[in-house]
């Protein structure tokens, strides 16, 4: 039997061996552990340095590429593009939200290829007809009785491809192309009536005076441009007219787009050359270029814009997504 003595003594033994432990834990142990601890932390530590040099070495080659491709960009064309399209007459179109530095890198391409860059139409956000005023405004600068938002939409791609055709001659023999100062050359006017109203605005060449495009009676060749971000999805109005354009025919248009990979979110609608590669009769009829960001996209417009030539434009589709037929334009012994 165990007295009541031994039980104490027990109970206290007990204690004493887990106070042991707790000591030994808080010490020795411990000790040990945090040592083992800060072993690895520093280790860590020096990996994340590592990773930390490893990526500004490889950000500042990026920078420096970056670099070098914005040179490439800029003076690539002062003796490549030199005379390609000399004298010839071309009007770019494109919609507000497209990024103002993909457009300007459009237009001094086409402006170190000596073309006669006559402004840029911006189509605005007034074209989503969403507001009242919006339907009411776009019925009168047609004009058309109608507060009907899809029969204004189907007459503004008849009326505006009615304009595009007249002067680029999509279907004549390929005439020689007129000067946009030559007499005859006039703001259209039902360009002057959308313009009016806030549906186009007018970007005029640098140095130019005034604030309206003029437009010669034939021989333009059209170059239109998208990327992320435009006020009007591509297949609210633009390829509308581009169906409507090239009813009859081939034309001298050029579509482009930035590339795929970088149209932007989920929500993002599809790009304009996507568009176009995927309806038959357009791909068969215009020219599309779905990488107009890169150096390539500028040099494969350039291209594309020279052998789009009015009355008789040899067509192809460029870049670097889906339905491209080749990078860039093949030379004259490289066609089917």
């Amino acid at each position: 039997m165990v007295n009541f003595r031994f039980h104490i003594v027990s109970i206290t033994a007990v204690f004493l061996a887990l106070g042991i432990g707790l000591v030994l834990g808080t010490t020795f142990l411990d000790d040990a552990t945090i040592d083992g601890l800060k072993a690895q932390l520093d280790g860590l530590e020096g990996d994340l340095d590592r990773a930390q040099a490893r990526n500004d070495q490889q950000q500042a080659e990026l920078d420096a590429l970056h670099d070098e491709s914005a040179q490439l960009a800029s003076q690539l064309g002062e003796r490549l593009y030199a005379g390609l399209l000399a004298g010839d007459p071309v009007l770019v179109v494109s919609t507000r939200g497209v990024d103002q530095a993909l457009v300007d890198g459009v237009l001094a391409a086409l402006v170190q290829a000596d073309a006669d860059v006559l402004g840029t139409w911006w189509l605005t956000d007034r074209l989503l007809l969403e507001d009242g005023s919006d339907v009411e405004d776009l019925s009168s600068a047609l004009p058309l009785d109608t507060d009907d938002a899809d029969r204004l939409g189907r007459s503004l791609a008849v009326q505006l491809a009615d304009v595009l055709h007249g002067t680029s001659d999509a279907g004549a023999p390929g005439p020689a192309p007129i000067p946009p100062g030559a007499p005859g050359a006039v703001e259209p006017a039902l360009l002057a009536r959308l313009r009016q109203a806030g549906f186009v605005e007018y970007q005029l060449p640098d140095g130019v005076d005034g604030d309206v495009v003029r437009l010669p009676p034939s021989g333009t060749r059209i170059v239109i441009v998208d990327g992320p971000g435009a006020a009007v999805p591509p297949g609210k109005v633009v390829v509308p007219v581009l169906r409507e354009l090239t009813a009859d025919g081939p034309v001298p248009v050029v579509a482009t787009s930035s590339t795929p990979r970088q149209q932007g979110d989920e929500g993002e609608p599809p790009a304009l050359v996507s568009l176009v590669r995927q309806d038959g009769t357009l791909q068969q009829r215009l020219s599309g270029v779905d990488h107009a960001d890169r150096t390539a996209g500028r040099v494969a417009t350039v291209l594309a814009t020279v052998d789009a030539r009015p009355g008789s434009p040899a067509l192809g589709q460029y870049g670097v997504g889906d339905g491209a037929d080749r990078l860039l334009p093949p030379g004259p012994g490289g066609r089917r």
